[in-house]
Formats: structure tokens, C-alpha cells, sequence
């Protein structure tokens, strides 16, 4: 069950898994407040279309934002530890990299970045989880590009989850986060650098090119970029020397610049990769009117709409919902 709900009157997206200090607060000084049709608090993903509607209780000593319609909840947790060290860690690389870097900073698109680094490329780092469905990660993604940010998303170390290589991503070897790592002491994985190989049954199953047989020109083929640590990834993918390269099969990989100008070089194609939909996710597509185009920012703030309702032109908080009687 997601753990994704909007804070209607900041249009902000949270985590109610895990929630900063500051919106764990917020989320708690809730409670008791809510009624139906104030729509403060919405679920993204409701099991059934129109039942997103959330209020705040507390149970056994825990909080949950429990559904109006049916006895659906969702735990409300704080950030855990190593969530905290590794936003630490990623600032900290940012910073010593000479980047000016924030924790918890807002877009303008209703996402929160767990770290931002301003540099030439502006890059936000995506602390996520395995729970974390390859769908939701393409859409967080899309929306800190619109907003012009290249997001970067941090793997947990003990599997790859399933939007792992479907965006911007990188692991890190098996270490304690129970309190903040010594600098370099994060390796980084994932990543990849692009070597010309020839085409022969010796290198290739098939044809990269798609030829009925071996070809003999040399095709782009991605091998382990080894001994790059996490503090190198935070200073070399703002500063435009690591970049995101995307495949003919769709797979994303952050590799070096110099990698992606080989891989241009070998194969015509840009290989740049920007952000969109989920190629191996099944996205539903609402229906709509002939000629009609969907409105997917408020027209008032540029904000995205992140509840799209016919004829909705202004987001919830420039326009909330009309409260229902009660």
C-alpha cells in the first residue's frame, strides 16, 4: 500500500513513511482536526478512485492517517536513522566538492529533494526505498526535471530495487549508518563505462545493430566503472563530468562524460537521457475529450497539479476543493 499522500494546502507531496522532524509535526498536529470534505489530506493512490480522502489518530502509541471510506491506514513514521546519515552524507560530499548543497528542499512541482545540490547541473539525490514502485520514481523524476533538476536516485544496499537502471541510480557497498560514515567510505555501484568492442560471436550474443549476423564494427558495451565512491558521484554529476546515459533498451546508467560522447560517437544516437514515463510500467491513461488537453500545472503558481480533475485549472492550494456539507 502506497505511503504517498498530498498536504493539500502546501501542494506537497510527502512520504508519510518517512516523514523529516518537521512534517512528522505537522502531520501529528492534525489529529482531530479533519472532517470529511476539507480535503487537507489526500492518499495519491486510493484503491478506489475518489476514496483519497485521509484523517489523523493515534493508536497503541502510534499515528496513522487512517481513510474516510473503509478502514485502509497508513503508519506515519519519522525518517529512521540511516535515512538522516545518508542525507548527512550526500550533503556533506556535495559541500566538501565545493557545491553548495540543501537537505529537504521544495520544488516547485510538489516534490521534496532530499538533498539539492546547486551546481552547473542542478542535482537532487533520492534517498527511496525498495517499496518504492518503478512507476512513482519515472513520475518523481519527471516532475525535478520540469522543475530543472536531474534527480539521482540512492539504492539500498541490500538489493536492487525495481526502478533500479529505469532512472538515474546508483548502490553502495554494505556499511553501518548508525551514525555518519567517515568521508569516501561509501563505495558507489552501479555505475558503468561505455569500451568499443568488436562485433564477433565471441563479444556479442547478436548483432547490437540489429544485422542478421556479426557485423565486425565495434558497438558501445558497458562495463563496471569500479573505485568511484559516493562522495565522487556528489561532486562529478553537479559539475557535469558523470552524466545519465540511456540505452536503446531503456536502461539508465550514470557513467562519464567522456563515456557518453564515446557511446554518441559509436552508435548516432544522443544516448543523453531525459526524464519520462516508465517504458516498463503499465500506466493508465485517463480518458479525456477530443482535442482536449489535460492541464498539468496551476495556472495561477506553475505548480504541478497533482490531483487532475476535469476542468481543474488551479492547484489545491491556490483553489482548494469545495468542502462538502456536513
Amino acid at each position: 500500500m502506497t505511503t504517498r499522500a498530498l498536504y493539500c494546502p502546501q501542494n506537497r507531496e510527502l512520504d508519510l513513511s518517512e516523514l523529516s522532524a518537521s512534517d512528522y509535526r505537522l502531520i501529528r498536529s492534525l489529529r482531530g482536526r479533519l472532517h470529511r470534505g476539507d480535503r487537507v489530506l489526500l492518499c495519491l493512490e486510493p484503491v478506489e478512485p475518489g476514496q483519497d480522502e485521509l484523517f489523523v489518530q493515534e493508536s497503541g502509541g502510534n499515528c496513522y492517517a487512517v481513510h474516510f471510506d473503509g478502514d485502509r491506514a497508513h503508519l506515519v513514521s519519522r525518517e529512521s536513522d540511516e535515512h538522516k546519515w545518508q542525507k548527512e552524507y550526500w550533503y556533506r560530499a556535495a559541500e566538501d566538492a565545493g557545491h553548495s548543497a540543501q537537505v529537504q528542499y521544495s520544488t516547485r512541482r510538489g516534490t521534496v529533494l532530499d538533498v539539492a545540490i546547486h551546481a552547473a547541473v542542478r542535482t537532487g539525490v533520492e534517498l527511496r526505498r525498495a517499496h518504492t514502485n518503478a512507476r512513482v520514481a519515472a513520475d518523481r523524476t519527471a516532475k525535478a526535471h520540469r522543475a530543472g533538476w536531474l534527480s539521482l536516485w540512492f539504492a539500498d544496499a541490500d538489493h536492487a530495487p525495481s526502478w533500479f537502471h529505469r532512472i538515474p541510480s546508483v548502490g553502495y557497498n554494505r556499511i553501518s549508518w548508525d551514525a555518519l560514515p567517515p568521508r569516501r567510505a561509501a563505495t558507489a555501484t552501479g555505475l558503468k563505462e561505455v569500451e568499443p568492442v568488436k562485433c564477433t560471436i565471441r563479444a556479442f550474443d547478436r548483432c547490437p545493430a540489429g544485422k542478421r549476423l556479426h557485423c565486425g564494427e565495434f558497438h558501445p558495451d558497458l562495463k563496471p566503472w569500479r573505485g568511484v565512491t559516493v562522495d565522487q558521484v556528489a561532486a562529478m554529476v553537479p559539475a557535469g563530468r558523470a552524466v545519465a546515459l540511456a540505452t536503446s533498451r531503456g536502461l539508465v546508467y550514470v557513467v562519464p562524460r567522456e563515456s557518453l560522447d564515446r557511446y554518441q560517437e559509436l552508435t548516432g544516437r544522443t544516448g543523453l537521457y531525459v526524464p519520462g514515463p516508465d517504458p516498463h510500467a503499465a500506466v493508465p491513461v485517463p480518458a479525456r475529450q477530443e482535442g482536449a488537453s489535460p492541464c498539468l500545472e496551476c495556472k495561477r503558481c506553475g505548480q504541478d497539479l497533482l490531483l487532475i480533475r476535469p476542468g481543474r485549472e488551479l492547484c489545491e492550494r491556490c483553489h482548494p476543493t469545495m468542502r462538502s456539507d456536513r
